[in-house]
């Protein structure tokens, strides 16, 4: 139940595939609306609210990939060949880009002057320098990365769309990552 099956990646796996997906949507909804904000105080809380979810995402993100080494995997026997290799080089690339982001948004906070928080708990050590430079520069990085996030968000959301409605998850792949039996 806890732990994956032949057929099921199990409740704590679901569990962190489901939240994360959540919480990187809203980061993603949040994170362009907040590109194309004018700075006000209402920006600046919005910010914060950015950078806790972030570091949320980045704390389960590692908890996950911990998980996944311990946790048994269901079976790809019956899905073909390039269904999984397509679907390993998406994951890959998701979970890149959801370590990446929050590391180049550290980044970005630093070099525009600010403290890294940690869930809002505490501070990191200041690893870079306040430049103001470099901040616009990591400013389009972070929105780019976005957006390249986004892209590769909708390919495995259109993926997994498609195994369930389209082909009738013949292959049980929805059904793996699903709370129904």
């Amino acid at each position: 139940m806890y732990k994956g099956t032949e057929n099921s990646w199990g409740l704590v796996a679901k569990l962190f595939h489901w939240i994360i997906a959540i919480l990187v949507f809203i980061q993603i909804a949040a994170g362009i609306n907040l590109h194309f904000m004018e700075f006000s105080m209402q920006k600046s809380s919005f910010i914060d609210i950015h950078k806790i979810i972030g570091s949320l995402i980045l704390i389960l993100v590692f908890l996950r990939l911990v998980w996944r080494f311990y946790n048994s995997q269901p079976s790809n026997d019956n899905v073909p060949f390039m269904h999984v290799v397509v679907s390993k080089f998406v994951h890959v690339i998701l979970y890149i880009l959801m370590i990446w982001i929050p590391i180049q948004g550290m980044l970005l906070t630093w070099t525009g002057g600010y403290d890294v928080s940690i869930l809002g708990l505490f501070n990191l050590p200041r690893l870079v320098e306040e430049n103001l430079m470099m901040y616009d520069q990591f400013k389009n990085f972070h929105y780019y990365f976005a957006l390249l996030l986004t892209f590769t968000f909708t390919i495995h959301l259109s993926a997994g769309l498609y195994h369930r409605f389209i082909a009738g998850d013949k292959y049980g792949i929805w059904k793996r990552m699903s709370f129904k039996k």
